[in-house]
């Protein structure tokens, strides 16, 4: 298990270049661009919504990587929340693997994962830069995509991604909190999200329902 620590901010997608010139200027070193892909998993229900957790699994680069994530809290953009990871051999739940999770349901009763199924997806294109200033290192995602929901009736509903996430990944949480409002402060259009992309494909779900 792990706590992931990270600022979300989101952006209008005039602002992208304005963002990016910007994190140049402040030193941070350009990587790779990725393309994501994600599958999310409840049950008709919806257990895991109301259990607070989010289960998925994400395409990265030809690797299925199975997580589970816990709500947490977030407090003016910053998300702190545990998280556990698994490598997985093709894109098919390992239920297995949850019983390493602290989730209660896992223990209580099996009967809820014969109904899993992916209830949304997000797909987009992050683009990652690195970060790293007295001691503090930050992995700086821009991510640009889709939120889909596809009923019963194949009805598609979609919400656009437009978002910047900086996770903590050494130093303080305040330094994190000072870094992530320079940013603000030189592009106002920056605006902290307490909201996850989860939080938002259910969004999505109920309001299609």
């Amino acid at each position: 298990m792990a706590i992931e620590t990270e600022s979300k901010l989101t952006l209008p997608a005039h602002s992208i270049d304005r963002v990016k010139t910007l994190l140049t200027a402040s030193g941070a070193q350009q990587l790779e661009k990725q393309r994501l892909l994600n599958w999310y998993f409840d049950t008709p229900g919806l257990q895991l919504s109301a259990d607070k957790v989010a289960l998925r699994i994400r395409e990265q680069d030809g690797t299925y990587i199975q997580t589970l994530k816990t709500k947490g809290q977030s407090v003016n953009g910053l998300h702190q929340r545990a998280e556990w990871e698994w490598i997985i051999e093709k894109p098919e739940l390992q239920l297995g693997l949850l019983m390493e999770t602290d989730w209660p349901l896992v223990t209580q009763s099996k009967e809820w994962a014969s109904d899993l199924h992916v209830i949304f997806e997000t797909n987009f294109d992050r683009s990652i830069w690195m970060l790293e200033r007295s001691g503090m290192l930050v992995e700086i995602a821009l991510d640009q995509g889709d939120i889909s929901y596809t009923s019963v009736a194949g009805d598609n509903y979609v919400d656009k991604i437009c978002e910047l996430e900086l996770e903590l990944k050494e130093g303080s949480v305040e330094q994190l909190v000072a870094i992530t409002a320079e940013l603000v402060a030189a592009i106002p259009e920056l605006q902290p999200s307490d909201i996850s992309k989860a939080q938002r494909g259910y969004q999505l779900y109920h309001q299609a329902i």
